[in-house]
């Protein structure tokens, strides 16, 4: 991977400011579009790498030069030179869409587009754009500067050297690329995800158990043991004989809901939303946001590994 190449990040969002850390922060030329109030999202770019530096991550030193490879825009005319672009735009497919149309304008040199969409169809996205052969997903995980996995969903229009651009440049930074063979809703991770909270919110609708007691079992039972082996090699080794087993008398038990629980849709109709209200299924006036914020980082933060630059940016170009 050509350490200087540009890669554009378009939305500014959490996705889009964790995704220029990323970039940045592996000596990568990145330009941020935005449309206004550039200062804005610098100070929230910063404030994601003092988070970084107070961990230990990185020096004040490397924090500077990570910075040096950050440039915020407000033309796509600026854009022109990129080689990549990462979009995390809105969840509006006319508003993807129309970003694509200016890309195909102004980026002459562009390789791949890749966009951080979770819920918009691969093709959906490729679909009437002059540059649907460049057009693919790669979803990460929020932080992706934190969570290695990224979801690469091509489509029937997408090059096979676009999508080798994107797992290519996603390994420079230290991602863990997968293709995904099929595009289905939600991929796999969020397919895994969601699963596991209808049954939880099952439990809970039963009386079987609280949230709370959810939360703790799920802490301190099977989870921690997924982030070094997978599930298929884990019931592998407690034999499929006995997973079958099991199987014949839990499946019938489960959740098989098809539509939103009562327990979501009574906080949702309450506009109690989560800790952005104040209030979801927690009450987070009661709990310490920052040190959850924190606990839900930290796992991630003995996987980083990134080629922090040894320059700075302006040094590196002359």
């Amino acid at each position: 991977m050509n350490k200087n190449i540009q890669v554009a990040v378009v939305g500014a969002g959490m996705m889009g400011l964790s995704m220029s850390v990323l970039l940045t922060c592996n000596g990568i030329h990145t330009l941020l579009y935005v449309r206004h109030n550039q200062e804005k999202y610098i100070k929230r770019y910063q404030k994601i790498l003092d988070f970084l530096r107070e961990e230990r991550i990185l020096t004040r030193e490397e924090q500077k030069r990570c910075s040096s490879y950050l440039q915020v825009v407000t033309s796509y005319e600026e854009l022109q030179k990129v080689d990549c672009v990462f979009e995390s735009a809105s969840e509006q497919l006319e508003v993807k869409h129309s970003i694509y149309e200016a890309l195909a304008e102004h980026c002459l040199h562009l390789k791949a587009v890749a966009s951080s969409t979770s819920a918009i169809p691969s093709l959906q996205l490729a679909e009437g754009s002059r540059i649907r052969d460049k057009i693919l997903v790669a979803h990460p995980f929020y932080p992706p500067h934190l969570v290695p996995c990224v979801e690469i969903v091509p489509n029937k229009y997408t090059s096979e050297e676009a999508v080798q651009y994107v797992v290519d440049l996603l390994k420079y930074v230290r991602k863990t690329p997968v293709i995904i063979k099929k595009d289905a809703p939600g991929f796999v991770a969020n397919r895994l995800q969601y699963a596991l909270l209808r049954e939880a919110i099952h439990i809970v609708e039963s009386g079987i158990a609280t949230s709370e007691e959810v939360d703790e079992i799920l802490m301190n039972s099977f989870a921690p043991r997924y982030t070094s082996i997978g599930i298929f090699e884990h019931f592998d080794n407690c034999g499929l004989d006995l997973a079958r087993d099991i199987s014949e008398e839990l499946y019938p038990d489960l959740a098989d809901d098809t539509e939103v629980q009562k327990l979501i849709m009574d906080h949702c109709d309450k506009k109690e939303y989560g800790i952005k209200t104040d209030k979801g299924i927690y009450d987070w006036k009661k709990k310490d946001v920052e040190d959850f914020q924190r606990r839900a980082e930290r796992p991630y933060l003995q996987k980083i590994s990134w080629n922090i630059p040894d320059f700075y940016r302006e040094e590196e170009d002359k």
